[in-house]
């Protein structure tokens, strides 16, 4: 790919990289600069979308998975115009953010942090605990500040931040949205870990490094907390004590909420549908064979394999060792099944031909699982099945 290059201080792209530099020029136009090729790919592997690149011709960027970005070549003095630096920064990207939060029933409340390294290194505690949704008592915070994205490893480009004007504004929202809220002071009347939660959603609000939560926090928070400590510490860094406070408080969720998440798990869901399509199929079968759905699958599956040791027929139909006699012995004895070794099967002619005989049964019964799908939604579903398929079939593969 050639790479165009851009040599005026006064091009229109210049010109708009160059207002990033500062805070109020971000938030006017809505983007952001970023800086250096680790923070570059951070932010692609992050799924922002960037508008260009700068670079300086002895940059080495290598980008991963970047699609098709605009590039170009520019001169380290023009670099240095744009980053508002002393030194050389080899790369600089434009780009946009438009996130949406996975999770809703953890966010993190930043109310008045001033620090730029502390703010990042809240930020990639969060993340460690699967939040990714923070609100912020100022209207002017600014995740995109080079020191926070270092401290946060990148992870603000898949950070959701919303702003309001006020304390109060902030407390507004978290009460309107039926929020828990729950302060952290060293004069807190409750420990931490003794504490009880609601089953309402958390908002952990993580105080100003001098002068702690406000007072509009401090008077209508659900619960106020401290972290406890030796009597000659007056206070932890306000980055660490969120840490602490975060992991504690996400326990105690998950712990209270438990039962719920796991009926909502992705392996249970999986489990009681794959066992409840085994009912129907067995149900269908049942009034026209001895067979069960699982030994007519397994023979669907032989007739694919040619042959199949005893030990993958366990492995993959869940048959015990005690019910391997009962599972093909009505197989051998109907001749549907033949043994060429003491563990190795085959599928026999009469195996195929009942396979033929009874496929339309197993086919109306997928029919009917599928009943409230529309066309384009099956065809959807059995793609996903698939991906998922393969994914946990790479997953498996991959070296430790």
């Amino acid at each position: 790919m050639k790479i165009e290059e851009i040599t005026s201080l006064k091009n229109e792209l210049i010109q708009s990289a160059k207002s990033l530099s500062t805070l109020s020029g971000r938030i006017s136009a809505g983007k952001f600069l970023i800086e250096g090729s680790e923070a570059i790919n951070w932010a692609i592997t992050s799924g922002i979308t960037i508008d260009y690149i700068l670079l300086s011709k002895t940059s080495t960027l290598i980008l991963e998975n970047s699609g098709a970005v605009k590039i170009y070549y520019v001169s380290d003095g023009i670099l240095r115009k744009v980053t508002d630096t002393k030194y050389l920064i080899p790369e600089v990207a434009v780009a946009g953010q438009s996130y949406t939060p996975a999770n809703n029933d953890f966010i993190v409340v930043l109310d008045n942090i001033q620090d730029f390294g502390n703010l990042g290194t809240i930020i990639r505690t969060c993340h460690a605990f699967g939040i990714d949704k923070t609100i912020s008592t100022k209207k002017d915070m600014d995740l995109y500040q080079r020191k926070t994205v270092d401290a946060s490893r990148g992870r603000v480009y898949s950070t959701d931040l919303k702003t309001f004007k006020n304390p109060e504004a902030a407390l507004n929202f978290l009460q309107s949205n039926n929020y828990q809220i729950i302060t952290t002071s060293p004069r807190g009347s409750n420990i931490q870990s003794m504490i009880s939660l609601s089953d309402k959603p958390i908002a952990l609000v993580i105080g100003n490094e001098t002068e702690g939560a406000s007072e509009v926090f401090m008077q209508n928070a659900d619960n106020i907390i401290q972290i406890p400590m030796h009597s000659h510490i007056e206070s932890l860094n306000v980055g660490v004590a969120a840490g602490i406070s975060i992991y504690e408080l996400k326990l105690k969720q998950v712990m209270g909420m438990i039962e719920n998440k796991i009926k909502t798990t992705l392996g249970r869901e999986i489990n009681v549908t794959s066992m409840l399509i085994q009912r129907v199929l067995d149900k269908r079968l049942k009034a026209v064979s001895e067979l069960s759905s699982t030994q007519f699958i397994f023979m669907m599956v032989l007739k694919c394999d040619a042959i199949m040791t005893l030990d993958n027929i366990q492995r993959q139909f869940g048959v015990p060792d005690n019910d391997v006699d009962s599972f093909l012995t009505p197989l051998k004895n109907s001749r549907y099944i033949s043994s060429k070794s003491e563990d190795t099967f085959e599928i026999t002619e009469k195996g195929i031909e009942v396979i033929g005989k009874y496929w339309t049964i197993i086919e109306n019964a997928e029919h009917e699982i599928l009943r409230n799908f529309t066309e384009e939604e099956s065809r959807t579903f059995r793609s996903l099945v698939n991906k998922m398929k393969d994914t946990c079939i790479d997953i498996l593969n991959e070296q430790l």
